[in-house]
């Protein structure tokens, strides 16, 4: 028998489209894109994002599989709820320590998809401009740095930006409000 945490399902959805939308927003801001193409950026980084972060759930759950704190994200993702009992093994400071590690670990993953992305032409450069400072830069690096932090600074704010709305959804989804 297989059991689908279709709740879990449904409120990643959600929370995708909110990223898309909010990082999308800040990519054609920010990088000078038009708006098709920074949809693009941010669905393809979500995505990546999304897929190794369920890829490391699972690992995760095969490797601790019946260690307590597994229990408990185990019960929440198919229920939305922590099993309730004395202690709870003390999982609110690990889940706070391994959100910080999450959140760091995918604008570090998405600095380097964009990155190459952009390096193997699958995703141009469709500003004319940046084109042209990136052409010029293979050869200046100085050049080719700033462009990298101009655009790790964005990845940056885009991701910021959609893990607080992300955050904000999540304490409304938990508190039912």
């Amino acid at each position: 028998m297989m059991v689908l945490p279709l709740r879990a399902i449904a409120s990643q959805i959600l929370l995708l489209l909110v990223a898309v939308a909010i990082e999308s927003t800040v990519f054609h801001r920010y990088l000078a894109v038009s708006r098709r193409m920074s949809v693009q950026y941010a669905l393809a980084l979500d995505l990546l994002s999304v897929a190794l972060g369920w890829l490391s759930f699972f690992v995760m759950v095969e490797v601790l599989g019946s260690h307590p704190w597994v229990i408990q994200v185990m019960a929440y993702v198919f229920t939305g709820r922590f099993v309730s009992r004395p202690g709870r093994d003390g999982i609110e400071p690990v889940l706070a320590v391994v959100t910080i590690i999450l959140f760091f670990s995918g604008f570090f993953l998405k600095t380097q998809v964009l990155y190459w992305l952009q390096r193997l032409t699958i995703f141009p450069f469709e500003s004319q401009d940046l084109d042209e400072q990136f052409q010029r830069a293979k050869t200046q690096r100085l050049v080719r740095y700033q462009i990298r932090v101009d655009q790790d600074r964005t990845v940056l704010l885009a991701h910021g930006l959609s893990h607080g709305a992300i955050f904000l959804l999540l304490v409304v989804m938990i508190l039912g409000l």
